[in-house]
């Protein structure tokens, strides 16, 4: 079984496209600000665990890929097919990256750590 949470060397277009896209969607943006604020929390316990911080970022993802769809979709175009899973994690590890690189550089969400 492959990991898939492994991030790509370089990421498919449709990754591209859906991380870009996603911090245009505001229920996809809301979801992850959400999962932000409590990973944080968990940085601050020390129980923070970075490749389940990836999966849980999946969620957020797939709403954007959702609204992605329906916003840019044609009829009868499925977000699960658009954006395969591998897609969808090399965005959560993209966007998971970047957070922790800002955790690395103070800048936190809601509390300092």
């Amino acid at each position: 079984m492959t990991n898939l949470f492994i991030h790509p060397a370089e990421p498919s277009e449709a990754a591209r496209e859906l991380y870009l896209y996603m911090s245009n969607c505001a229920d996809a943006w809301r979801q992850a600000e959400y999962t932000f604020k409590l990973y944080e929390r968990k940085r601050a316990k020390g129980v923070y665990d970075a490749a389940l911080a990836r999966k849980g970022m999946t969620y957020a993802v797939e709403t954007a890929a959702r609204c992605y769809v329906r916003d840019h979709g044609a009829p009868g175009d499925k977000w699960h097919k658009m954006f395969t899973p591998a897609d969808r994690a090399a965005v959560a590890h993209l966007i998971m990256t970047d957070t922790e690189a800002e955790w690395a550089a103070g800048n936190y969400w809601s509390i300092a750590a």
